[in-house]
């Protein structure tokens, strides 16, 4: 029996939650095409799903359509 290679198949982007201090109700990540493997494949898969990238203290976060839609109501 031949020794088993494990080969890295992808990467996940996740929501990080409509502000810093809530997690994404949904737990939501994005549904990448099979041929996507960089953050940056799935980013722009993501990007036909209706997800955003935003700055948020001084980093970027993913945003899933509903935390980025909620995160855009002022809060008192």
């Amino acid at each position: 029996m031949d020794g088993m290679t494990a080969r890295p198949i992808g990467t996940e982007v996740s929501c990080d939650g409509p502000d810093e201090t809530v997690d994404c109700p949904d737990n939501a990540a994005v549904r990448a095409a099979f041929v996507s493997v960089t953050p940056r494949d799935v980013r722009a898969d993501g990007r036909e799903q209706g997800w955003i990238v935003r700055r948020r203290n001084r980093r970027f976060v993913d945003l899933c359509p509903q935390c980025a839609a909620s995160s855009f109501v002022t809060r008192p």
